[in-house]
């Protein structure tokens, strides 16, 4: 990487870690204690939602391996760190509040989950990728995947009539969406300085990607299959909610999208949508601009029209 294309990305990232943590000092910080409505915690709720609220607050219990980790790798970059750094603060934050709901809801003792907690101890979690740009790409799609679990598992609280547990998955599913844009930011920053490396790097990143959980959680595949069941997250929704948002969001063009992955009949579809969006927005512009209306007719001294004389 040219020296003056490392100074615009360091320059860029900074720039949008001081816009988020700005924009989540002002509108996005949230309390356990005050901002979660515990009154309306269901203790009837399912033992199946109880489950992957365990399973997803074990994810969360890897916390120290995904900052230290990650932290090493993007340490000289200020504006990856310093957001990494509050990025751990808010998954904290994750993991505790989705503890203090099966306690609240009766669903688990502190016994349980010291016992489950304990059962991870001999799993670590290691860096898929060795590259920043393979990191950055990577986290991108894991938060927007993370994010999706969030609000399926919001949106089967409230059918639970569980106010508590979608009250608290409203603000986790806000931070996880939050971090995936800071991400896809940062992945547009580098198709734009480095486009070729970039869709190799989308490409190579997509055909390995899984998530944490697989390699941490014990009997991942049979609890994988529950949640699919339950309707949070399978690998159907995976492409179709997070892997082609992914692609339509990053603006790729038609070969770009090939390129990084995208069968022919994907790739043209996406192009295809991009480019009728961008002639529905032209031809909306030309419209405002030829349909301004004339000036009206002058009134004559009485206040009414003017009658034109008939010829």
């Amino acid at each position: 990487m040219s020296h003056s294309a490392a100074a615009q990305l360091e320059a860029i990232f900074l720039e949008n870690f001081l816009k988020y943590f700005k924009n989540a000092e002002a509108r996005r910080r949230w309390s356990i204690t005050r901002d979660v409505p515990w009154e309306k915690v269901n203790p009837a709720s399912s033992d199946l939602t109880a489950d992957i609220v365990q399973f997803f607050s074990a994810v969360e219990m890897f916390l120290p391996d995904y900052t230290g980790k990650m932290m090493e790798l993007i340490r000289r970059s200020r504006g990856r760190a310093w957001f990494h750094a509050n990025w751990g603060y808010e998954e904290s934050k994750h993991s505790l509040v989705l503890e203090d709901w099966l306690l609240r809801s009766g669903k688990r003792t502190e016994e349980q989950l010291r016992d489950f907690e304990n059962s991870l101890q001999g799993a670590e979690w290691e860096l898929p990728f060795d590259h920043p740009r393979q990191m950055m790409i990577y986290t991108m799609v894991q938060e927007l995947a993370t994010g999706l679990n969030y609000t399926n598992l919001r949106r089967r609280a409230e059918q639970e009539g569980d106010g508590a547990l979608a009250g608290l998955l409203r603000w986790v599913a806000a931070d996880e969406s939050a971090h995936y844009n800071f991400f896809r930011k940062g992945v547009k920053a580098y198709l734009a300085l480095q486009p070729e490396e970039t869709t190799a790097d989308l490409k190579f990143v997509f055909e390995h990607f899984s998530m944490p959980a697989r390699a941490l959680i014990p009997g991942w595949e049979e609890r994988s299959r529950e949640i699919d069941a339950a309707g949070i997250y399978g690998p159907r929704m995976y492409f179709q909610k997070v892997r082609l948002p992914i692609l339509e969001d990053l603006g790729l063009t038609r070969q770009q999208l090939k390129r990084a992955g995208a069968g022919d009949d994907v790739a043209d579809a996406i192009a295809d949508r991009a480019e009728q969006k961008a002639e529905d927005a032209r031809r909306a512009v030309v419209c405002r601009t030829h349909s301004v209306p004339p000036f009206p007719e002058a009134l004559g001294p009485s206040g009414r029209r003017r009658l034109h004389p008939k010829l």
